[in-house]
């Protein structure tokens, strides 16, 4: 009897172990408080710094102003979109920024716009246009913002951002969240820097996570997900350790209760 007492006193164990192990590693910002507390929280997170362009990002680059014709002779010839009534009129315009940082622009020629925002590229295009154009509206568009998502997701892929703005986790439920196997401790992102790649190491375990400038992605960047452990484990068959184990228990006590 008690023999038979133990070894389910063993196997509940083994149950126990096992599930909550699992729950601990899948849990995020694991130093905040349960869910229990009924207090609200607030977590510092980083400032907000604009995209800077770099070379090879597209800008759609709206050029306005009540005179059509005058404004024509601004938008590059055949990329050009025409919108607008018998007073006003669009021309969108693709621009590609050069290796050198440089759009080139009819007319005017090469604009400087490589570390700049988009804001700051808008203000820089009105400041060289308005020497010809009066009264000129622009509205400045980074088109070609992604972001690609690769490792333990459950859809990795390369994203199209809408706007200037994702971050880490949002990038992640793009890709359909963390596997189970995912090491939430050792998240990568990797970014190309001028003539350098940095690669920046995001625990996401942790609420301080948030104040990482590596928080908020940036055009081009790259988010790596490693498997943990467990995902070696189970490539080497090593995973069916506690459930055999539990099996095994089961027939010995389904033994002992047929022999009494």
């Amino acid at each position: 009897m008690y023999k038979l007492q133990f070894l389910s006193f063993i196997v509940v164990i083994l149950l126990l172990f096992s599930s909550c192990r699992t729950g601990k590693e899948l849990a995020l910002f694991q130093d905040l408080n349960s869910e229990q507390d009924a207090k609200v929280q607030q977590v510092r997170t980083a400032a907000f710094d604009p995209l800077r362009l770099q070379s090879d990002d597209q800008l759609q680059i709206v050029i306005s102003s009540i005179s059509p014709e005058a404004s024509q002779l601004f938008n590059l010839m055949g990329s050009a979109v025409i919108t607008g009534n018998n007073s006003t009129q669009n021309m969108q315009s693709v621009y590609t920024v050069s290796p050198s940082g440089n759009i080139t622009i009819p007319v005017i020629g090469d604009v400087k716009v490589a570390g700049l925002s988009t804001d700051e590229a808008k203000a820089q295009i009105k400041a060289v246009v308005s020497e010809y154009l009066k009264d000129a509206v622009i509205s400045v568009t980074l088109i070609n913002f992604r972001v690609t998502v690769m490792g333990e997701v459950a859809r990795p892929s390369t994203f199209q951002v809408a706007g200037e703005k994702i971050n880490v986790l949002e990038a992640i439920g793009m890709a359909g969240d963390l596997t189970v196997f995912a090491k939430r401790t050792n998240i990568k992102v990797i970014r190309k820097a001028a003539d350098k790649v940095e690669v920046a190491h995001l625990n996401l375990n942790n609420s301080s996570v948030m104040r990482s400038p590596y928080y908020n992605l940036r055009q081009n960047d790259v988010v790596l997900v490693e498997p943990g452990k467990r995902k070696g484990l189970q490539a080497e068959g090593l995973n069916i350790i506690v459930p055999a184990a539990v099996s095994i228990l089961s027939l010995i006590i389904v033994a002992i209760t047929r022999l009494r």
